[in-house]
């Protein structure tokens, strides 16, 4: 998939993109009397600001000198890079006994084992950034990930996330009570449209229902123009479609349910989530050959208005908003099935999130906390949204003003309306191939495979494998 997340791959979602960056180290320094934090990036430039030692604070987690690490894929120069930096430079403020080392690496490969590394020799970081629900499982079966249900009882807190935003790190249904992970940025997924080309088809509201979207889709076709803009060659881009349907067609615990191997690829409901997909292949909504279309090029034939839809990401929305078109953009929900009401409000948001380091006690315990509340707090994520335009798990931060495009205001309001929320369907099985399996078989049904024989196709990669 590369481009959006991994998750995320949050994101959900992943997942899965991650979050973090530089560092703030606070010492004490006693040849002047004050308190000095210094903020150290990956070239070593080095910043310093000098605090009044005698501001006295009463946080129960600073009152022990801790020093905590981090280690995530994201370093460098970004906005998001500086929003991270502010946001450790304020926390050292509050907290000048808690000194924050910095280990992120870019590199997928280098921090994969720089990590593996860790985990051997039993030196993890307090908060890292993983995705995939395979490797997140064992580390909480090892201990290795703190359980976070304490921090989500602190309501002040955790009341002011997206709704289910906790739920898709609850491992229970892998027989791992607890959750293992606190969301951070989120990546929805929804419809962004041509108002003009919907107008000119005569298209006079936006779809809710598959019906809906079907006449839609008709009405396009009839004025010569793409209705929706996929292409296959990236074959995560056909996954992310079939996400959407199997949401919408089975709902949220289905895909759950077939990642702890209590239901099946070949369930008919599942299959019906296929032949909706393929269904829709032949009814026209896409380009003709769209099987041999990149994403790149996908993303062009809608920028250049041959295509009415593209059902894409947050990560989407620069691209939107730095185009020529972008007044004439809109967004909508992926429509929901009639017969199915009760998955109305199932969304797909791919999610990104920090995990803590397990069996930590007293300060140390008390200080990662700390600094995890903060990063994902109101206040540092408020910032996050207002400043680098980025989607946040929480519902309590404003959206609304003049600084946020129409694009940027309509996946917020997704975010906010989501009832309950999914990544990858595949994000929900320890079995790493079923990444490559799931989307391989989709597009294989696309090129003329049925959705009865891409669904063994599925099952037989887990039963394999048990």
């Amino acid at each position: 998939m590369g481009i959006c997340k991994r998750y995320v791959s949050l994101v959900l979602i992943v997942f899965m993109a991650m979050s973090l960056t530089l560092v703030g180290c606070t010492q004490n320094n006693e040849a002047s009397g004050q308190n000095t934090t210094t903020v150290t990036d990956q070239t070593g430039k080095t910043e310093t600001n000098d605090n009044d030692a005698s501001v006295e604070n009463d946080n129960s987690a600073s009152a022990e000198k801790v020093k905590l690490r981090i280690f995530t894929r994201m370093s460098g120069a970004s906005p998001t890079v500086d929003w991270f930096k502010s946001a450790l430079e304020d926390f050292s403020k509050e907290y000048p006994n808690i000194e924050i080392q910095d280990d992120s690496v870019s590199q997928e490969a280098a921090f994969n084992n720089k990590f593996k590394t860790d985990l051997a020799t039993g030196n993890l970081p307090n908060i890292f950034s993983l995705s995939g629900i395979a490797s997140l499982v064992k580390y909480a079966e090892n201990g290795a990930l703190m359980d976070v249900t304490e921090i989500i009882n602190d309501k002040d807190w955790s009341d002011g996330f997206i709704d289910g935003a906790f739920e898709y790190w609850n491992f229970e249904s892998y027989g791992v009570n607890g959750y293992y992970a606190v969301p951070d940025r989120v990546s929805p997924e929804l419809v962004v449209y041509n108002k003009d080309l919907f107008a000119k088809a005569g298209i006079t509201k936006v779809p809710e229902t598959m019906d809906e979207l079907y006449d839609a889709i008709d009405k396009l076709n009839a004025i010569e123009v793409t209705p929706i803009s996929c292409g296959g060659k990236d074959t995560w881009r056909v996954g992310h479609f079939h996400n959407q349907v199997l949401y919408k067609w089975c709902g949220i615990e289905k895909a759950k349910a077939l990642g702890a191997r209590t239901a099946k690829w070949t369930d008919p409901d599942v299959v019906e989530s296929l032949n909706v997909l393929k269904n829709l292949k032949d009814k026209g909504a896409f380009m003709k050959n769209f099987e041999g279309v990149d994403y790149e090029t996908e993303k062009k034939l809608f920028l250049s208005e041959k295509a009415a839809m593209i059902v894409n990401g947050s990560w989407f929305i620069g691209e939107c908003n730095s185009s020529e078109i972008k007044d004439k953009l809109g967004t909508f929900a992926f429509p929901y099935f009639k017969e199915k009401p009760e998955n109305q409000g199932s969304y797909v948001i791919y999610p990104q999130s920090y995990q803590l380091k397990g069996n930590v006690t007293g300060a140390e315990k008390e200080a990662q906390i700390a600094l995890i509340k903060f990063l994902t707090g109101k206040e540092a994520q408020q910032k996050l949204a207002t400043n680098v335009q980025q989607m946040v798990a929480r519902k309590d931060v404003s959206t609304d003003g003049p600084e946020f495009t129409e694009i940027f205001r309509g996946y917020a309001a997704y975010v906010k309306n989501a009832k309950a929320s999914g990544g990858d369907s595949f994000d929900y099985d320890q079995l790493s191939s079923m990444q490559d399996r799931t989307r391989n078989s989709l597009v294989g049904m696309l090129l003329g495979n049925t959705p009865e024989a891409a669904a063994k196709e599925i099952q037989d990669e887990i039963d394999k494998n048990k």
